[in-house]
């Protein structure tokens, strides 16, 4: 009743297998001489049947987006045989239309079997797919845009690259985990609609330059750097520019390696650099620091997390100390609670020390030779109480500091 109300309403679907639920212990559905299933009417098996009242072909035709997700799955061996998904008429239906299809069966092929005949519908545009055997997504052209996590297989660099060549219309490209095999037999795909794209496997960053170029690269100009939740070994990088979004995540010491790796042909000049709070140490061998300050030598404007002078990696604050003249406006991010003045008794645990290194930045690159515009506060939170505390602090510090006397505005 519900499908015959909303009529002609386009439908998204979700088919989530793996939490049993109230699914039978075991199939109930016949078969024909074929071995093919047939549905018990009396017991219906859920495994297989739960989603016949979309086979319709008045229903299935309005199936716009269709997830398919393979969570939590544990089928005992004698029960597998059991789990024949693609012989329910639903997934087999040749009339499908839906043009958006999430794919997710993480540590199990039992997906691979679904929409094998044809493998997808001419109308797909978008695909997110994460599992193994993943060599039917080959055939597909046209796509505008594609997500692929290959969950630790290998795929062969050639392949993918001949499926990049298929699919030159893309504006949305996200390889979160990616193992490609052997290099490729032609030269790199130019895809030049490309206005989003990210990469989570920095280990195949240099196979990927090898496969990929994007023109609109060049145009970015500003860099965010987030620690990624509590694991402050990964980062996210995010540049943006002129309708152009890249997004890498790696650990901090390959950053620089894959930054120029992924961009070096497009040779992107960074104005604006954020970076987010960073509350843990993050140690880096010594010959690693040097290049990740490389990431922001052309910058003009900072902005700084709260506690990231203090625990980016060492030496951070000295290599902020020796950046070139170009960088003349930096923000930062100062804690509510922190004191102000000097001296006083649990002056570090409120965040004293971070005001100091603050002053003795400013104070250095004016003795430079290289003063700031403007210096500033970060504005980053969205409650109004801590954002009036934060800005009582810096107002305090920036006049008892005499701050304005290291700075010259328009240099």
């Amino acid at each position: 009743m519900c499908l015959d109300r909303s009529f002609p309403a386009p439908l998204e679907v979700t088919v989530r297998v793996g939490d049993r639920g109230q699914f039978h212990a075991s199939c109930t559905c016949n078969r024909d001489k074929q071995e093919r299933l047939i549905p018990n009417e009396i017991n219906p098996c859920e495994w297989h049947f739960a989603f016949e009242s979309l086979a319709k072909a008045g229903d299935s035709k309005r199936i716009r987006t269709l997830n398919i997700l393979f969570d939590n799955l544990y089928i005992p061996p004698e029960e597998q045989a059991y789990l024949a998904l693609w012989s329910c008429r639903f997934f087999n239906l040749p009339s499908f239309q839906f043009t958006t299809l999430q794919w997710t069966d993480e540590d199990t092929s039992y997906a691979n079997n679904l929409f094998s005949v044809p493998p997808f519908p001419p109308t797909l545009r978008s695909l997110s797919f994460k599992g193994s055997r993943h060599a039917q997504f080959i055939q597909l052209n046209n796509l505008t845009s594609f997500t692929f996590d290959s969950y630790h297989e290998k795929t062969s660099t050639e392949t993918f690259r001949t499926f990049i060549l298929n699919n030159k219309s893309l504006e949305a490209l996200s390889l979160e985990w990616v193992i490609l095999d052997g290099r490729p037999d032609g030269p790199p795909v130019c895809l030049s609609n490309l206005k989003s794209f990210s990469v989570g496997c920095p280990s195949a960053s240099e196979i990927i330059s090898t496969l990929i170029r994007v023109p609109a690269l060049h145009r970015l100009s500003s860099l965010r750097i987030s620690p990624m939740g509590d694991d402050y070994e990964w980062f996210t990088l995010r540049a943006t520019g002129d309708g152009i979004v890249f997004t890498i995540e790696s650990d901090l010491p390959r950053v620089p390696e894959t930054w120029q790796d992924l961009t070096g042909y497009a040779k992107p000049i960074i104005r604006h650099v954020r970076l987010e709070d960073c509350s843990a140490e993050v140690i880096l061998p010594r010959d690693v620091d040097d290049t990740v300050i490389s990431l922001l030598a052309d910058v003009h404007t900072m902005e700084v997390g709260r506690d990231c002078l203090q625990h980016f990696y060492t030496g951070f604050l000295d290599d902020l100390k020796q950046l070139g003249s170009q960088l003349k406006t930096i923000r930062f991010e100062v804690p509510e609670d922190a004191e102000p003045f000097k001296g006083p008794a649990g002056y570090e645990d409120r965040g004293g020390y971070v005001l100091d290194d603050i002053e003795d930045l400013v104070k250095c690159r004016f003795e430079r030779g290289r003063p700031f515009s403007l210096v500033e506060r970060m504005v980053v939170s969205e409650s109004e109480r801590v954002n009036r505390q934060q800005a009582y602090v810096w107002r305090s510090f920036y006049y008892d500091r005499c701050l304005d006397q290291y700075i010259r505005p328009g240099s």
